[in-house]
């Protein structure tokens, strides 16, 4: 009898604990990836027809953005939409001088344009002249382009239908399969018609490795600077709550992942800073660089030139569309870039700048952003969108 009660307590018991794993992970969001309001954006961004110049604006806010910080606020008219950045919205020490912010905002504008050309509007961007500044000096709200629409044919072509597919994706990528010479001279030339903005694709042998050691050398020293760790860390959504809470910012579904790791990460509670970028040091060095076929750098004639990073964010989004549409995966490794402005920042001898002129080399041409690519191993998970109605003034 004792035998019996005590096999039905331990049943009892085995339920009640199975429930409760059952219901956390389900609070945590381990059964329903990608769900729910933060990302319904993807969804409807076409689904409501007749609503002029804010259809297009659906489109901008799919954009890439660093830290899915999503800086952008808009005035929209029946003939104009304005492009301002939202200053709040930075990364303090990660993005001192808001350059990645405006890279960010040069993204929404290339979907904006894609958009307006495919729904039958002649496009006419200005890109008011400035310089990056620091977060201190910037104004709270600058206003950094204006797209005057006019009616036109429409124009649709595939990089506008890639919208809605276009993820980063931090999984492994396929070392074993090189990009093909007409791929990366696609790549290549998407840059060409804009001679403030180039392109380098690097896929030597030795020049990528120099790559290799370059970005987890600055990754190193990110994460030994404590205040960009906590710059960086206070963007990051833990729980599903937190996601649909917030909608944006880097998540555990978006991190590259596998499922069975996704799942365990969601079940046990959040990691300190200092771990997460732990982590994130050792994915970069085991996974991001370790398995890229190919590295490339978005460089500018002149780095604090504002208008010069819209267009090299512009350049960004084209091509990361564009090998959307080749079944190419892509993720931003911006790290050396960041710490070329972290340490000019604190006045440090500019070594992360010297390093990159020798990987470009070409002293004229200054990388503003940095990045890898490659045939994915893995899908890339969508990330969360804040509503059109709280980024349109």
């Amino acid at each position: 009898m004792r035998r019996r009660r005590f096999l039905k307590g331990l049943g009892a018991v085995t339920v009640v604990v199975a429930c409760g794993g059952v219901w956390r992970a389900w609070e945590r969001g381990v059964f329903h990836a990608g769900q729910g309001p933060a990302y319904e954006p993807w969804q409807n961004w076409r689904t409501q027809p007749g609503e002029g110049p804010l259809e297009l604006v659906r489109a901008g806010i799919l954009a890439a953005s660093p830290h899915n910080t999503q800086p952008w606020l808009f005035h929209v008219t029946a003939n104009r939409i304005e492009l301002y950045a939202d200053i709040a919205r930075n990364l303090g020490a990660f993005d001192p001088y808001l350059r990645e912010m405006h890279l960010g905002l040069g993204c929404a504008l290339e979907n904006i344009a894609l958009a307006a050309r495919a729904n039958g509007y002649r496009i006419d961007v200005t890109l008011p002249a400035g310089r990056l500044e620091t977060i201190a000096v910037t104004p709270a709200r600058p206003l950094v382009a204006s797209i005057d629409l006019s009616a036109g044919e429409p124009m649709r072509s595939s990089l506008y239908d890639a919208i809605p597919a276009r993820h980063t994706n931090r999984n492994p990528y396929d070392a074993a399969r090189p990009l093909p010479p007409d791929v990366v001279d696609g790549l290549r030339a998407i840059a060409a018609d804009d001679a403030q903005v180039e392109a380098v694709l690097v896929t030597d042998e030795a020049g990528k490795a120099r790559c290799r050691e370059t970005i987890v050398a600055a990754t190193e020293s990110i994460i030994a600077d404590e205040i960009m760790v906590h710059d960086s860390e206070r963007w990051f959504r833990h729980t599903t709550a937190e996601v649909q809470a917030h909608r944006d910012g880097p998540t555990l579904d978006a991190a590259g992942l596998s499922l069975m790791m996704t799942a365990v990460a969601k079940m046990l509670p959040a990691s300190s800073p200092e771990a997460n970028h732990r982590y994130w040091l050792g994915a970069t060095r085991n996974v991001h660089v370790a398995t890229a076929p190919a590295f490339g750098f978005i460089a500018v004639r002149d780095l604090y030139d504002r208008p010069q990073t819209l267009r090299a964010g512009r350049v960004w989004q084209r091509m990361h569309l564009w090998a959307t549409t080749q079944g190419i995966a892509m993720q931003p490794l911006n790290q050396p870039v960041e710490l070329v402005d972290r340490e000019r920042e604190l006045g440090r001898r500019p070594q992360a700048a010297a390093i990159l002129a020798q990987l470009v080399g070409d002293a004229e041409w200054k990388p503003t952003f940095a990045f890898r690519s490659g045939y994915p191993t893995r899908g890339a998970s969508p990330s969360p969108r804040r509503p059109v109605e709280s980024v349109v003034a």
